[in-house]
């Protein structure tokens, strides 16, 4: 039994899709300023590139087409916008000022750093979804970018000073600043833009509207092939090979005359195995027992325990959430009908996190995702929770087109690699993916829907807890629907705020309270499944021919079956699996191989498209693919065959003439340098203080609390309207769309946590008061004891030695009183404004506060671990 529903609360709209931050939109526009002719005549040609950013109209939405003004005074950022027709048809003629090809890697550079931040902060006031197009300008392709505004082109590729765009978001003229009101940008995006203009502002969003036709050699692209079981390389260094995956990397390094390098250090290698598998660093007793293990298998016994740790899940199912664009909140939302907290996000997240440890089937895991309500699963409810892959993606306002699109292009390139809903404007520009093709996986979705009461995962127990709960969830209830029962009176806009703030607590109520029972974010199939139409351009009120739901043509041909079961989704399910699908098992094992290595075999995780890189090794992706599904499927059993071969165990040592020869080790003639992930930083700092709170599963937390909290980072709150400024700096990835790569950066913010951090300095505190350094006899103990904890090995000569002067040169330090009458006077200015009624948050950098009262003098050997722990050393493995 269910208490009784929010009047007017329409769970059925609670899907997914990209973020628009709404507190951050805006033009600085002139608020009369209107668009111009050409702008109108570019709303007929929308088109994308990436269409999980291009926001199309839903289906009762008009494509308006705005008119030309008389002429009137604007505001001169707004502007950028055409006043000639002549400048319009030179976008044509002229599609790009830079008649060089954009890089891979500049195009890979717009889509992660300068698309989001367009779509975030300018396309509600400069692009089709503005109600007026300000001023004129469209972010939305690049061909207006160029011929820009009222005032001149918005960009001038290669010169950052002379665009107006990078003078509008620096504030350098305070007639001329985007986003307005105080809105600037940070300081790493600013830099991000002027970089990308001074690169010539590589973008691959153009206007085109001619249907593509196919060659041959589109359709002959290899991920479009059959997948076929390699022969495995006979090669001449037969003595180095482990496993077969070992034949297939040394038959390539032995073509192009090279040798691989040897097997690392057992410290290197458990370091290595513990961080790739756990997130975590190895622990002493983990080393000694590996240091002292001599039999053969010593390493497989390592890897098997920790493939048998529940910390391995958390590890992995992360990985996952990547891929799942994972969030706890909906991102752009009507609030006149939904709050912007997913009570029940966390309930997918757990069951990631399970499926990871249990070894789930990947292709059960598939099925799940997409169809778990068309499964077979007696009174065990559990599977369902799988579904919040579907649904725990931005709201879009509640935009049903767009809500579509991003389902479609989690499944697309989540578990087949492919930019399905670049086809939702126009023919795939580069793949075989006709429009057809989009609007066949549309018409699955729109005829899903969520159901108004989440399915309960369990049995509802009539505890105190839960009849109290169900208490309170009734009287808000009861309040709101009197609330939304008046339609019309002098105190509407009152009454609007009250409805905002009674969802937001039946929202919070839902997800924090510890007798509300959890409940899956679930999709079921529409009464009456739908064939969609065509939207000719994208425009939801441009129909034209209607397609049924079905398959990819270039993954199943062109008599693939029509899907008759409902929505369609089972079957859509199956055809992802089916032994005859190429991409499917391919994708999911290249994306193993790149946690391991740094980089895939193919390095476009989410593309394996024909604007991909070919893999460095076909044969071996293939052979690997082949022995994914022969072993079930079996997640674990793949780590088992990559960790175990010696191009896994290989050491990074060096070889310059190799290093020049193969400058990216695309041939793994050495083992990768890699960089450690924000969640694998912040949880060994915990674990290696001896802090870290291991209880699995639950509601999310606030990590920026104080006390701050102890749970490993998986757990923390991810909200994809106000990420935490840490988590930015530290690449974390972007909530608003599938990314099985992050983008790697070097900022000084990075150096900064860690010098400043509370956190930091309260693990190097907790270090120093471990029971093991405390006992330990001597400076030089000590000193090797940080080096086993910290980097799994012992210092050598020169380390120890200036270990030993920075011990002798650091006496103690206490806190002045200045500084602790500073940390007062900050305390009590915040609890101040937490009175005043002002929105709490949580520490941007630091993630973790200390009160005034809780600080403590920090002695040399605290300062020597902290220093420990800002070295490279620990923020990498090799």
């Amino acid at each position: 039994m269910r208490f009784p529903d929010l009047a007017n609360y329409n769970f059925a709209a609670r899907p997914s899709g990209h973020h628009v931050h709404k507190s951050l939109i805006s033009t600085g526009a002139s608020e009369t300023a209107t668009a111009s002719w050409s702008a109108a005549v570019l709303c007929r040609f929308r088109t994308c590139e990436q269409a999980s950013t291009i926001q199309i109209p839903a289906e009762n939405e008009s494509c308006r087409t705005p008119q030309l003004p008389p002429n009137p005074l604007r505001s001169r950022l707004g502007a950028l916008g055409i006043v000639h027709v002549a400048a319009f048809l030179i976008a044509f003629a002229i599609p790009s000022a830079n008649a060089t090809e954009p890089t891979k890697q500049q195009l890979d550079f717009f889509e992660a750093k300068i698309r989001p931040v367009l779509v975030a902060n300018c396309y509600k006031c400069h692009s089709h979804e503005a109600p007026k197009l300000k001023g004129g300008l469209s972010v939305e392709f690049r061909e207006p970018l160029l011929t820009g505004g009222e005032n001149g082109p918005a960009i001038v590729p290669g010169d950052p000073e002379k665009s107006l765009l990078i003078k509008a978001i620096r504030y350098t003229d305070a007639d001329l600043q985007m986003p307005p009101k105080d809105k600037k940008l940070p300081d790493d995006q600013i830099a991000d833009f002027a970089k990308w203009v001074a690169m010539g502002a590589p973008d691959p969003r153009t206007i085109q509207s001619a249907a593509i036709k196919y060659s041959a050699s589109d359709r002959d692209h290899w991920a479009f092939k059959p997948i076929k079981k390699p022969a495995i390389p006979d090669v001449k260094e037969k003595d180095w090979l482990a496993t077969p995956v070992d034949s297939f990397i040394v038959a390539k390094l032995e073509e192009n005359g090279m040798r691989p390098a040897p097997v690392a250090d057992k410290r290197t290698l458990i370091r290595r195995a513990r961080f790739d598998l756990t997130g975590l660093a190895p622990t002493l007793a983990e080393v000694s027992d590996f240091l002292a293990d001599t039999s053969p298998d010593a390493f497989a016994k390592v890897v098997d325990r920790l493939l048998a740790s529940p910390r391995y899940g958390e590890r992995w199912g992360r990985y996952w959430l990547d891929t799942a664009r994972y969030s706890d909140t909906k991102g752009d939302v009507n609030n006149g009908r939904e709050d912007f907290h997913f009570p029940y996000a966390w309930t997918y997240r757990d069951y990631v996190i399970r499926a990871f440890n249990e070894d789930k089937p990947y292709n059960r895991f598939i099925l799940e995702q997409l169809a778990a309500d068309k499964l077979a699963t007696g009174s065990d409810h559990s599977a369902l929770a799988a579904m919040g892959f579907l649904t725990v993606g931005d709201h879009f306002g509640g935009k049903m087109n767009d809500i579509y699109n991003d389902r479609i292009d989690v499944v697309t390139k989540g578990f087949l690699g492919l930019t399905v809903t670049c086809a939702r404007c126009h023919d795939h520009k580069f793949d075989p993916i006709p429009t057809k093709d989009y609007y066949s996986l549309r018409g699955i979705f729109a005829s899903s829907v969520e159901p108004e009461d989440e399915p309960l995962l369990g049995t509802l127990n009539m505890t105190p807890e839960y009849l109290a709960f169900a208490t309170k969830y009734n009287e808000l209830t009861k309040e709101l629907g009197a609330v939304e029962a008046v339609k019309k009176g002098p105190k509407q806009k009152e009454l609007r705020q009250k409805g905002i703030q009674l969802r937001r607590e039946l929202a919070e109520l839902e997800l924090n309270d510890p007798g509300s029972p959890p409940r899956a974010m679930s999709l079921m199939d529409a009464r009456k499944p739908v064939d969609s139409p065509v939207f000719l351009r994208g425009e939801a009120e441009n129909r034209g021919e209607v397609v049924p739901h079905r398959f990819l043509e270039i993954l199943s041909g062109p008599t693939r079956p029509v899907f008759h079961n409902g929505s369609g989704r089972a079957e859509l399910a199956a055809a992802i699996v089916s032994p005859g699908n190429p991409l499917t098992a391919r994708v999911m094992v290249n994306r193993i191989w790149l946690h391991h290595f740094g980089e895939g075999i193919v390095t476009t995780p989410d593309d394996f498209g024909n604007r991909s890189d070919p893999p460095s090794h076909p044969e071996l992706l293939d052979y690997l693919a082949t022995r994914f599904v022969e072993d079930g499927w079996s997640v674990k059993k793949m780590h088992r065959l990559i960790m175990l071969s010696h191009v896994y165990q290989e050491s990074s040592e060096n070889n310059p003439r190799y290093a020049i020869q193969d400058p990216d080790n695309r041939l793994l003639w050495r083992g990768n340098i890699r960089r450690l992930e924000f969640e694998a930083v912040r949880d060994s700092l915990l674990a290696l203080g001896g802090q870290l709170d291991t209880t699995m599963g639950g509601r999310p937390v606030n990590l920026g609390a104080t006390p701050y909290s102890r749970r490993r980072t998986i757990y923390g709150t991810i909200d994809r309207r106000n990420m935490p400024e840490v988590y930015n700096q530290f690449d974390f990835a972007n909530p608003d769309i599938t990314t099985g790569k992050r983008y790697e950066t070097i900022v000084p913010q990075q150096a900064l946590f860690m010098m400043n951090s509370p956190l930091v300095v309260e693990q190097a505190r907790a270090i120093v008061n471990r029971p093991d350094f405390r006992n330990a006899h001597g400076e030089e103990e000590r000193v090797k004891l940080l080096y086993d904890l910290i980097y799994q090995r012992e210092p050598t000569p020169t380390e120890m030695k200036l270990g030993m002067e920075f011990i002798d040169d650091a006496p103690p330090v206490e806190i002045p009183a200045s500084a602790l009458a500073a940390a007062k006077e900050k305390e009590d200015a915040k609890a101040g404004k937490k009175a005043m009624g002002k929105k709490k948050t949580g520490p941007a950098m630091a993630l973790a506060t200390i009160p005034a009262g809780g600080l403590k003098p920090v002695g040399s050997w605290i300062r020597y671990t902290h220093a420990l722990l800002q070295a490279n050393e620990a923020m990498f493995i090799n």
